[in-house]
Order: C-alpha cells, then structure tokens, then sequence
C-alpha cells in the first residue's frame, strides 16, 4: 500500500495529512505542496501527494520523475 499525502487547509494554515493526522504550517499551499513532495520522495516508490483546490477537490500533483 503506497502512502498518501493531502495538502489542506487546517485552522487557518496550509499542512501536510497522512495517515489521518495533521503536520507542520505552511504560509501558502504552494510550500505546503513542495513540503509534501520532498516526504513523499522520501517515502519511497508509489508515495502519492494530493491538494485541495478553491472548491475543495482533490488533484493529485506530480512528483518528479513521473511520467
């Protein structure tokens, strides 16, 4: 099972949540999402990132490498 990582918007900033609990604070969703990707690289093969956008859907972002 590969390892999700959703950028949201939590009590009034932009964090990283995986496995259903929240870390670190982020001034723009754009460091939020970079933040994200850096673990899921980390994370190793098959980790995921997915953001919110303005109407609150998920999207999933790319991580480097992808085709």
């Amino acid at each position: 099972m590969s390892t999700e990582f959703y950028v949201v918007k939590h009590h009034g900033a932009w964090r990283i949540r995986v496995n259903g609990k929240h870390h670190g604070e982020y001034a723009s969703r754009v460091s939020a999402i970079n933040a994200a990707v850096l673990e899921a690289q980390a994370a190793g093969s098959g980790a995921k990132v997915f953001s919110t956008g303005i109407i609150s859907q998920y999207s999933r972002e790319r991580l480097e490498g992808e085709g």
